[in-house]
């Protein structure tokens, strides 16, 4: 086997043919990008059609579907922000006056979101919450459009499409939280991919502001930098980076509400995690509607622990795009706590690391994405909404008490997403990134 890049040839490396490579030369980048006009022109029409079709499923929710049962279920975290924008409407300053579970920058988004929410108007609230999420998934769409045309041009526009109008985000995105976050996962990811270390931390550092996951690219980043790399003192400096940006974020919140003697509503984010409850639409949650309360799912927490920390130490040579993703299924495949949204934690490096995969691979990765999208909203709110009805509720024996055949059919939809998910990251593992001599330039940039 050989790497043929511009006439001349190099030997490949040992095992090369049991392993997939990816080597590309900023020559045959440059030959195969469309011309840069042509090339903004897709930007912005992706754009566009993601904002129409965003408003769209925004203003299908707040009519057509809005007395479904499964709307109800959906907008549920949106209801229980009610009383925080009453009181920040009213003055008060979040993690110094009223705290939440999420993040200091969580609050802060919400906060900025207040001025403009009737509190009493659950329509009017989602409304604005879906218009404050549809500005982040449009500048998504232009940030993940540039990413995609570095790897693969003649795929961007699609690729764009699919990262942005997959069912899971046109269901969750504009109920949840999650396109903002993904903003800062974007601008961290081009920021790794040009090189731009520290600059990638700070990035992802902001956006564990929001949510904590960006905190595992970070951990994939620098070790494989220390592993592979030969820089064995960078995870310092972005132990630093992270440090400063993080501390940037919550010291402000921290001086105010220690001048109030309010600190412990600063660290009910980071409390509340620790002592969460069981979410039922989970491996464990399925467990007990059918077999009854397991002590041992409290431990649970430590064995998803392990699981993130053996991927990120797996395969040192793995890109990240790949290993983020493998981060974070380990994290949710027998998790106590799996919310469908979190799926648009790991999209995103998906599709990159399919664009960069081979033809054959590329397809295996996306039938397996779209499978698993599928399955998730199959998950909830479809099987979620009538099951809870069938059972009058989530309990231990619930299912077995009460159940039928949607309780039957939640149950089964939720042990084929993990089989999926074990399936999604066999078909990752091969994804090492391991050119063993450096590939021939030519000379051209």
């Amino acid at each position: 086997m050989e790497y043929v890049l511009t006439g001349r040839t190099a030997d490949a490396p040992a095992g090369a043919d049991d392993q997939e490579t990816t080597i590309t030369s900023d020559a045959i980048k440059r030959m195969s990008e469309p011309p840069a006009k042509d090339s903004k022109a897709a930007q912005w029409r992706a754009a566009t059609i993601v904002a129409l079709a965003k408003a769209a499923a925004l203003g299908l929710l707040v009519t057509v579907c809005w007395d479904s049962a499964w709307v109800s279920h959906l907008v549920q975290d949106i209801r229980t922000w009610r009383d925080f924008f009453l009181r920040t409407q009213a003055g008060l300053v979040p993690y110094v006056h009223v705290t939440r579970e999420y993040p200091v920058l969580g609050g802060a988004l919400y906060w900025a979101m207040s001025p403009f929410v009737d509190a009493d108007d659950l329509k009017q609230t989602v409304v604005v919450h879906g218009v404050f999420m549809l500005a982040a998934d449009v500048l998504n769409s232009v940030l993940f459009y540039r990413l995609a045309r570095t790897v693969l041009p003649s795929l961007a526009l699609a690729a764009t499409l699919l990262f942005a109008l997959n069912l899971t985000s046109l269901v969750m995105s504009p109920v949840r939280y999650e396109p903002w976050v993904t903003t800062f996962v974007l601008l961290g990811l081009a920021a790794h991919r040009e090189g731009r270390y520290d600059r990638a931390t700070f990035w992802w550092a902001v956006g564990c502001g929001l949510k904590w996951y960006p905190a595992f690219f970070v951990a994939a980043q620098e070790y494989r930098v220390w592993r592979d790399g030969g820089r064995r003192t960078h995870w310092v400096r972005a132990a630093l980076v992270f440090a400063a940006a993080t501390a940037a974020i919550n010291v402000p919140f921290l001086i105010a509400a220690w001048r109030e003697g309010t600190v412990s509503n600063l660290l009910a984010p980071y409390l509340f995690h620790a002592r969460r409850p069981l979410y039922w639409d989970t491996l464990l949650g399925v467990g007990q509607i059918w077999l009854g309360a397991l002590p041992w799912e409290r431990h649970a927490g430590l064995w998803s622990l392990a699981l993130m920390l053996a991927a990120v130490v797996a395969r040192p040579r793995m890109r990240v795009e790949a290993k983020g993703v493998l981060v974070c299924l380990a994290a949710v495949v027998f998790n106590r706590i799996y919310s469908a949204q979190f799926n648009l934690w790991f999209y995103p490096l998906l599709i990159v690391a399919a664009l960069e995969a081979s033809a054959a691979r590329r397809r295996t990765l996306l039938v397996l994405m779209a499978l698993l999208d599928v399955l998730n909203v199959l998950v909830f709110p479809t099987t979620f909404t009538p099951a809870v009805a069938e059972m009058g509720g989530f309990f231990p024996f619930a299912a077995r008490g009460s159940g039928g055949p949607w309780t039957i059919a939640f149950s089964l939809v939720i042990g084929a997403r993990a089989l999926v998910i074990v399936a999604l990251a066999a078909a990752l593992w091969p994804l090492v990134d391991r050119p063993a001599t450096k590939p021939v330039r030519s000379g051209v940039g």
